[in-house]
């Protein structure tokens, strides 16, 4: 039974959220490059409740992974520039003695060869051209069980089959330099306290994502921790507006686990 509401969480929420995504939000999960054959891993809690006061909200356990498993200078635009293969790998399911059990479709991996210039922490790059997505020379996905699949894509959205994090317009920071709550022991990590929140609405439909985050230049690819809660609501398309009502309300609270060698996990041709 959990499992089947899993998979209807996934599949609903994503297709929802994914129709409603607007293309003014920055893809919010990679800030910086670090060193290449480096990895970053997260940890945390997933829930998905009825309501804000539902007692007995379902949980997950999830991981995210992200690791730089090689360089190549590639043809972007019209411009051979260094490039760099990043794999995300993403993991959600119940923990078991050996680690999260994803089931048939809480795993996901993508190796992407994405140029260097576009990893930065800005909104917009100097050509005032959106950082929105994650632009891609070539790339691979691997869904749950199914086999390595090529993206005939030139960009992956972020938000939100693989982070519910987004990038947030005026976004507020909290503090300048605060101590990043993470799971490794004896890390003290350093980081930017921000906040913001985005409303996607559609005459039908209303998702409101409101997130906290950590950003700092001494983790691989900016972020220490992240917390989002994103709240799904719905009333008939001719309703008044104050006629929404709350039908989910899914949150995360994300970690950073460990900092690593990186080892490419995505076998591509």
């Amino acid at each position: 039974m959990k499992w089947t509401r899993f998979c209807c969480v996934v599949a609903g929420f994503t297709a929802t959220l994914s129709a409603l995504a607007s293309p003014a939000a920055a893809q919010g999960l990679l800030y910086y490059l670090p060193e290449d054959g480096q990895q970053v891993e997260y940890e945390g809690i997933l829930t998905e409740a009825t309501s804000a006061t539902d007692e007995n909200p379902l949980k997950w356990n999830r991981e995210l992974i992200i690791r730089s498993v090689g360089r190549e200078d590639a043809e972007f635009n019209g411009e051979v520039q260094p490039c760099r293969w990043i794999e995300i790998k993403l993991v959600t399911g119940q923990a078991g003695a050996e680690g999260i059990v994803p089931g048939p479709v809480g795993s996901r991996v993508y190796k992407l060869l994405v140029p260097e210039s576009r990893i930065m922490p800005e909104p917009e790059d100097d050509d005032t051209i959106p950082n929105d997505m994650i632009p891609i020379v070539r790339g691979y996905r691997r869904l749950g069980e199914e086999s390595v699949q090529e993206l005939n894509v030139r960009a992956v959205r972020i938000y939100p089959t693989i982070c519910l994090l987004t990038h947030y317009d005026g976004a507020e920071v909290v503090a300048s330099n605060e101590d990043a709550d993470v799971l490794k022991q004896n890390l003290r990590v350093s980081a930017k306290h921000m906040k913001g929140k985005h409303v996607m609405e559609r005459p039908e439909s209303r998702s409101t994502n409101d997130g906290e985050y950590w950003v700092t230049q001494e983790v691989p690819f900016g972020i220490a921790r992240w917390v989002v809660t994103v709240t799904r609501e719905t009333k008939e398309s001719t309703a008044a507006r104050d006629a929404f009502k709350v039908v989910s309300i899914l949150k995360v609270d994300m970690k950073l686990r460990d900092i690593s060698e990186a080892e490419s996990e995505l076998q591509t041709p």
